[in-house]
Order: structure tokens, then sequence, then C-alpha cells
């Protein structure tokens, strides 16, 4: 008898390659999309998938279409995710009332386990390696409404009844996306054998490929345990400057960096985006496979045949 396992959101970038991993694993996928999504035919194809376009408004409709006791109710959907939209702030406020709509639909669906996936803006400003313990510092509304969100769903799963899972994921980077950050403009600029005009880089961050990060949602979902508190990344923890250089090695040795010609717009805190994989690690055996030159190098790969 498959499993069955509900996730929103599940036309986004994660969320794709989420239901690949689940059908890999013959998974009875349930899909909740917004009606409007343009992207809901990418997942159309994927084994063993059902999509149900639903306003999060109306997701107790869908009620009767949706499986009971699913293995878990996987929550990714988020409103305002690009760059330009972290800091509209009641744009980001309409996530609060979604995800807490879809914590309701998990209770009346006596799901296994509510997972709700984070990200490390909410701890941008504490200058600190992220783990259960981490106080929470967001850079914006995007990470203060991620906040919010957590322990606001964390108070309803408890009412309910639900084993509630938090996950943080760090920079996650893959072939097929293109981010508006260091990592990708200076791939750009190095393949059009440009220098990139940098900061110090000196902040301490963390990137992990998009199979990893995959590969550990799926642990979580599978085998994650109720009130834990996991971060997804792959642990290296370098400075982003470290992170370039290997980039620019991998493309040309001899290209010139512009590490240093940009000044910080803070000097006095710098972002930082580190993770501490014990409790993943411990509790679902998840270890990162792919180092940052081999999936890096993917990515260059990618953008060298469009550039």
């Amino acid at each position: 008898m498959k499993q069955k396992i509900v996730v929103t959101g599940a036309d986004g970038f994660i969320g794709r390659h989420f239901l690949k991993r689940l059908a890999d694993s013959n998974f009875e996928i349930y899909a909740l999309t917004d009606p409007a999504s343009q992207s809901a035919k990418r997942i159309c194809g994927i084994d063993g998938v059902k999509v149900l376009p639903v306003h999060f408004e109306d997701w107790e409709d869908a009620l009767e279409s949706l499986p009971q006791n699913p293995v878990a109710f996987v929550h990714l959907a988020w409103k305002g995710v690009a760059p330009e939209f972290r800091n509209s702030t009641l744009l980001q406020k309409s996530n609060i009332d979604m995800s807490l709509s879809a914590v309701q639909l998990a209770g009346r669906l006596s799901s296994s386990r509510f997972v709700l996936l984070g990200s490390t803006m909410e701890y941008a400003l504490s200058g600190q390696v992220i783990n259960a313990t981490t106080p929470p510092a967001p850079q914006n509304a995007y990470g203060a409404v991620k906040v919010a969100t957590r322990f606001l769903c964390a108070s309803l799963c408890e009412e309910l009844k639900i084993p509630f899972i938090y996950a943080v994921a760090t920079g996650i980077y893959a072939p097929d996306r293109k981010d508006n950050n260091v990592i990708y403009y200076t791939i750009a600029k190095l393949l059009r054998k440009e220098r990139p005009s940098l900061t110090k880089l000196e902040q301490l961050w963390d990137y992990v490929y998009i199979d990893d990060a995959i590969e550990a949602l799926y642990l979580i979902a599978t085998k994650g345990k109720g009130g834990a508190f996991y971060s997804i990344g792959h642990g290296d923890n370098w400075a982003l400057a470290n992170y370039i250089y290997k980039i620019r090695d991998l493309i040309d040795p001899s290209l010139p960096l512009g590490i240093g010609e940009v000044p910080y717009k803070d000097d006095s805190v710098l972002p930082c985006s580190c993770v501490d994989l014990t409790s993943l690690r411990c509790d679902t055996g998840f270890v990162p496979k792919v180092t940052f030159e081999e999936g890096i190098a993917k990515v260059i790969n990618s953008l060298k045949s469009q550039i």
C-alpha cells in the first residue's frame, strides 16, 4: 500500500524537486497549488501526483479529495519569496493566515506530522550557527513573518495534537535555478571574462546542492521527530570569499576578482547563514553527498550554455 503525503507550494522550485523524490519512492502525492499558478503544469506529469488547485482560504473545500492519515503534511507555499517582495510587510503577513489554514487542514486529515519550511533569513543578524537554541534575528519582513509563522503554527499544532517539525534551509543552488545573489552574479561575470565587483565577503555562509537539500527534506518528512528543529545545509560554513575563489578557479584561475571593491552597507553587523546539522544527522541519518566544487561545476556548465 502506497504511503500518502500532502504538499503545498508543490509547483515551486523546491516543491517540484521534492515531488520527484517522493515519486521515486512510490508515494501517493497530493499537491495543493494556487489556481492562478502558471507553473502547476510542470508537476502534472510526475508519477503519483494528484494536483489540486485551491485557494488557501478554501483549502477545507478540498477535504474530500485528500487522504486521511498522511505520513506528513509538508507546507512549502509562501507568497513574496522574490527579493523585491521581502520587505512588503502586508504581503508577507498574509502568509501567517495561509499557514495556519494549512495546519487546520492537516488536523482534519489527522496527519502524522506537520512540516513547515523556513529559511536562514530568520537568523541573518544573529551571528551564530543555526540550531534549535539560536535566537531569531531577521533582517526583513520576510524573515520576521517566518519567525511569527513558526511559533503560531507550533502553537496551533499543539492545540490540534499534530506533531510539529520546523526546518530551516540555507542557500540552495542548482543548475535549473538562477538567483539574484553573489554566487550567480560572480559566475555570470566570470563566464563573460568580466571582473566582478564585490565586498570583502567576510560573512560566514553555507550552500547546499539541490539534491542534498531535497534528500534532507524527504528524510524530515518521513523520519522527523515531532517538536524537532532541523537545519538543512551542507555544513561548510565558510566565509563567502572562499566560495567565490572556488568558482573562479573552476572557470579560469587567471581571472581577476574585485573582492573588497564594494563597501559594506553596514560595517557593524554582517549577515551570516551557518547551520548545525547535528539534529538532522542524528534523527534521520542525513549526510550531504555533493561537495560545493561538484555542485557548482554543474551550475557553471548550465549557465555557460546560456551565455
